[in-house]
């Protein structure tokens, strides 16, 4: 025997539905490189011939950013990282930016940044734009 459900309770899973099937889409989509990052997290886009990461002061990296995605991660630590790549299908890792930490170390309050890694891994460069 099936249960009578109430049209709000009816209404209510049909919206969390919708939502699933959305936040699906937009995670593996990922967020818009133009979107403002929030608060006490860093967007690394891999916009060069080779995927990138993000080494943390305590020497802890980011997931690898595949070549043409965008990752967004907390700031871990309240030091400074570096912005890295890889070469030889993954084997070699090589350094390309160092970003200091702000006098006192990243806050949860500290504005989010964005980084694309550009270029080649012969000529690697990184740009910031927020």
């Amino acid at each position: 025997m099936r249960d009578k459900q109430s049209p709000r309770l009816r209404a209510l899973m049909a919206a969390g539905a919708v939502v699933l099937a959305t936040g699906t889409a937009v995670v593996a989509a990922g967020a818009p490189a133009s979107a403002a990052v929030s608060v006490h997290r860093v967007q690394l886009c891999a916009k060069g011939s080779y995927d990138a990461d993000i080494t943390w002061s305590d020497g802890l990296r980011s997931t690898a950013v595949h070549r043409g995605k965008c990752e967004t991660f907390n700031v871990w630590g309240t030091g400074g990282y570096t912005i890295g790549g890889f070469r030889d299908g993954g084997r070699t890792h090589f350094g390309i930016a160092k970003v200091s930490a702000p006098r006192g170390g990243w806050q949860a309050t500290s504005p989010g940044r964005k980084y694309s890694a550009e270029g080649t891994t012969k000529a690697p460069r990184v740009v910031r734009w927020q």
